[in-house]
């Protein structure tokens, strides 16, 4: 028997660092029901309706590795059968907070940085040239003072 421990998480699960969503539900001694994978374990366990009804979360401390809740069956004689998925960003959180990542791509274009080239987020230039005449002579060119060109990019086109 290896002791399981149940909790209910209300972290969405994208959330790698789920501690502060993290509720106590209890601790039971379980066996595996038949044969069981790490990542999609069975545990089988005595009846208990808190964790049918209170808990979605569970830790095999054994393994170092934490689970969703995917499946609850109850059995004959007052037995149990718990199925996981692993969640695998919690069971791996302290390696990937530490992990120096470099960012290509975001999920919103907004937080995405203009200055990294990415061919899935094109950059769109349109090019728009006005020659405006004035109407009335604004310098004198035979002066000897400068003459200074204003460009406006962006905007709309004069009317």
């Amino acid at each position: 028997m290896i002791p399981v421990v149940f909790y209910k998480c209300t972290a969405d699960n994208r959330v790698v660092d789920k501690t502060d969503y993290l509720s106590l539900r209890g601790t039971k001694n379980c066996d595996f029901f038949n044969q069981t994978g790490v990542m999609h374990p069975s545990i089988l366990l005595s009846y208990d309706s808190d964790i049918v009804n209170n808990s979605n979360y569970f830790h095999i401390a054994e393994w170092g590795r934490w689970y969703y809740i995917t499946g609850i069956e109850v059995m004959p004689g007052g037995r149990m059968v718990v199925t996981g998925s692993e969640d695998v960003l919690y069971s791996n959180k302290d390696e990937i907070l530490n992990l120096d990542a470099y960012v290509v791509r975001t999920e919103t274009e907004s937080r995405s940085n203009k200055l990294i080239n990415d061919s899935k987020h094109p950059i769109q230039s349109n090019r728009c040239c006005y020659t405006v005449k004035w109407q009335t002579p604004r310098f004198n060119a035979t002066s000897n003072d400068p003459v200074y060109l204003l460009t406006v990019v962006g905007g709309d086109a004069p009317t």
